[in-house]
């Protein structure tokens, strides 16, 4: 018997679906369908909003990567173990101009991304301090109670103090005394109707009550223990002291004049002026020994503070438990032409975020610092400018660099003292940056004369060795040096002392020169041939960021490793020029400047070499480490913070020519500290300017991302639910 496979309460030949289905049925079928749908698309529009609400799970719009941290800023925060709270102060204003929102927005999504690095050590929160009064309130009164801004606020209270338990109610009992006893003295007046002498002082020191009133309730207001401003409520003391002894020492020498000018001035009046002096002196006595108290007080670390949390200044609070630093609008935002200032749109500023919040922390949250010495030997300050006309200093924004790094920076000349400089309070560590000693004057040997200033000697460099002790800590600069006759190649003062101990040195009588071929067999040299790039870096921490490898080194000389260092040296290359037929490593410059004489191209002499180069290296030995980079000066500002025109989004703009540069510096100290997980810290200096979407542009991007695939969805639904009633 055959056995139908449909269901009798349907009928012969029915189906769920079909057209002959009941109206019931097909309502449940599609109810079902659309049911369906509808929660797909709250599955959607659900899970859109929460990636819009995640930081961690943004998507970087800038050309910049303003939201991609660098790996050292990412081990850096993954490594706190202390917590840290980032406050965005950009505020929003209904009369704000119109990049305010651009900057707001990048000011946000940085912090958020750091709080995202680490959910567990950083909190971030936006306070706009024009709105959110009570927030910005209680910020600065968390500030204020911070271990780290208590020094100094004793010292200012105990000023407070003194005013209002003693100068207060001296002043204002002598002032009460002297209006009455002056008013009893001097009722009546003068020859010509003028106003007596003593009344003349009485309304002096009815002025004097004044001022004392005024200065007492602002005193008061700025003391209050609710919201104390120490550093206002001394400012007003300061002004007050030397006004109120000054009043009273012309009131004293006034009456001796009265006294000496007008011989019939009555006896009541006379003795009241003539006794004035002996009854203030003990109260101006007081006004200035507190006047000298005040002298002695430091400004308040949290007036300086708050001074940089206005409501409109646009700052970022890094805060610890401990302490705080902040970061200002001009420190993350300068502008790209440092000629327009303040004045520079959002599209002509550079970005550092990362960099300058990064440096913030690491001050914030690592109290033992590092010293970092410049050693020299004659020549012009490393750090300040000299007279008009003259170079600039050549490592003062390095140096600033450097501090931003948490480094303590000084430098040491051992032409003038054979003992390296007190740095107060002392580091934890000093590391050495060894610059080449300066040549004396090549005129003055040329001469014949003997130079005026005594050379570079052995004692000056068993000074340093002295200083840097059995477990140096050093970079040493070195490189190709034109010597007192220009072209021929000066010494190297350090080869000895790297040579026999850490087993390299420096062969001073070459230098790379890269050139470009013209035809084959000649070649031409460029101003920048002596600049050598396309460097090849070594597996070596110091290089490991991908920024630290766009390096390039100028006046090299190459470096030459024993192939048997001293007995414990570890030596590795860092980096090193390839073996190309471009790239010279020349002995005798004068015999291509006669080529160029005779022929117009260059070709290269039998006796110099094509490479490779080895250009630095590190060695350790134990406890002992030191870096040698065979560059003459690719630490300098002139090269470390080069800049190059750039096409961006916004159009022409600068950007850093050799960001390696810089990062070879910071890394070397950072390894030769000891202190791996600072390596590739922040991003290096860079002019690059964002392209931030203005806010149209992200709430479309937002609108189409949460709504168009939940859309999309429901046409896909509604399709399915149309064939399914067929």
């Amino acid at each position: 018997m055959a056995v139908s496979n449909t269901d009798p309460r349907l009928g012969a030949g029915s189906s769920p679906t079909s057209p002959g289905a009941s109206p019931g049925r097909k309502f449940l079928v599609g109810g079902n369908v659309i049911l369906a749908t509808i929660l797909l698309v709250g599955v959607v529009v659900v899970a859109q909003m929460i990636a819009f609400a995640a930081p961690a799970a943004r998507m970087d719009m800038t050309s910049s990567r303003i939201n991609s941290l660098s790996s050292g800023t990412e081990n850096l925060l993954r490594g706190l173990d202390k917590n840290i709270r980032l406050t965005s102060l950009y505020f929003e204003t209904d009369r704000e101009e119109k990049d305010q929102p651009r900057y707001r927005k990048a000011a946000q999504n940085l912090v958020d991304l750091y709080e995202s690095t680490n959910r567990s050590k950083i909190k971030a929160e936006w306070v706009n301090p024009l709105k959110q009064l009570e927030r910005y309130d209680a910020l600065k009164t968390r500030l204020r109670d911070l271990p780290a801004f208590k020094p100094g606020i004793d010292a200012h209270r105990e000023r407070i103090e003194r005013f209002q338990n003693e100068i207060l109610p001296a002043a204002q009992e002598l002032i009460q005394s002297e209006i009455q006893a002056a008013s009893t003295a001097g009722g009546g007046a003068i020859g010509g109707g003028n106003t007596s002498p003593a009344a003349r002082v009485q309304l002096t020191f009815r002025q004097l009550e004044s001022v004392l009133d005024a200065t007492r309730d602002q005193v008061q207001v700025f003391g209050s223990p609710a919201k104390p401003e120490y550093s206002a409520a001394v400012a007003e003391l300061r002004s007050f002291y030397p006004q109120l002894s000054k009043a009273l020492m012309d009131i004293s020498a006034f009456g001796s004049e009265v006294i000496r000018q007008v011989p019939d001035l009555p006896q009541a009046e006379a003795e009241y002026l003539r006794d004035a002096g002996s009854r203030y002196a003990d109260l101006v006595a007081r006004l200035e020994a507190e006047s000298a108290k005040l002298g002695e007080l430091d400004t308040l670390k949290i007036d300086v503070l708050f001074n940089q949390i206005l409501p409109t200044g646009n700052a970022i609070v890094v805060e610890s438990d401990q302490d705080a630093q902040v970061v200002d609008f001009s420190s993350i935002w300068p502008p790209l032409d440092q000629g327009m200032g303040g004045v520079a749109p959002f599209d002509k500023r550079a970005f550092k975020g990362e960099q300058e919040l990064t440096s913030a922390i690491l001050r914030t949250t690592h109290k033992e610092q590092t010293a970092v010495l410049f050693v020299r030997y004659g020549g012009q300050p490393l750090f300040l400018g000299t007279m008009p006309g003259q170079p600039p200093a050549p490592y003062s924004m390095m140096k600033e660099q450097l501090e931003a790094a948490n480094f303590v920076v000084e430098e040491w000349d051992l032409k003038e003292s054979t003992t390296p400089p007190t740095i107060d309070p002392p580091p934890t560590k000093t590391l050495f940056i060894v610059l080449k000693p300066q040549s004396p004057d090549p005129r003055a040997t040329m001469m014949g004369q003997q130079p005026q200033e005594p050379p570079f000697g052995d004692t000056h460099k068993q000074a340093l060795i002295a200083a840097m002790g059995d477990t140096p800590r050093a970079l040493f600069i070195a490189g190709w040096h034109p010597g007192p006759f220009g072209a021929i190649p000066a010494t190297y003062e350090f080869n000895d002392f790297l040579k026999d101990n850490w087993g390299i040195e420096v062969e001073t009588s070459a230098v790379l020169l890269e050139v470009f071929s013209i035809r084959p067999g000649e070649f031409a040299a460029s101003r920048d041939s002596f600049n050598i790039d396309n460097l090849l870096v070594g597996d070596h921490p110091i290089l490991s960021a991908p920024a630290a490898r766009q390096v390039v080194l100028p006046w090299c000389a190459p470096l030459k490793l024993t192939a048997s260092p001293p007995d414990g040296v570890k030596l590795t290359e860092m980096v090193t020029a390839p073996r190309r037929e471009t790239l010279w490593g020349i002995s005798d410059i004068p015999k291509y400047q006669q080529q160029l004489q005779r022929q117009n191209f260059l070709t290269r002499e039998p006796t110099d070499s094509l490479g490779p180069f080895t250009l630095a290296a590190a060695a350790e030995k134990g406890d002992a480490r030191v870096v040698v980079v065979s560059s003459r000066d690719f630490a300098d500002d002139a090269v470390a913070f080069a800049r190059a025109m750039s096409l961006t989004p916004q159009g022409i703009a600068l950007r850093s020519r050799n960001p390696g540069n810089v990062l070879l510096l910071i890394n070397s100290l950072h390894w030769l500290g000891d202190n791996m997980e600072f390596l590739n810290i922040g991003q290096p200096i860079d002019a690059a300017v964002l392209a931030i979407p203005g806010p149209t542009t992200v709430k479309t991007v937002q609108v189409l991302t949460i709504f168009a695939w939940p859309a999309l969805a429901l046409a896909i639904g509604g399709a399915v639910w149309l064939v399914r009633r067929r």
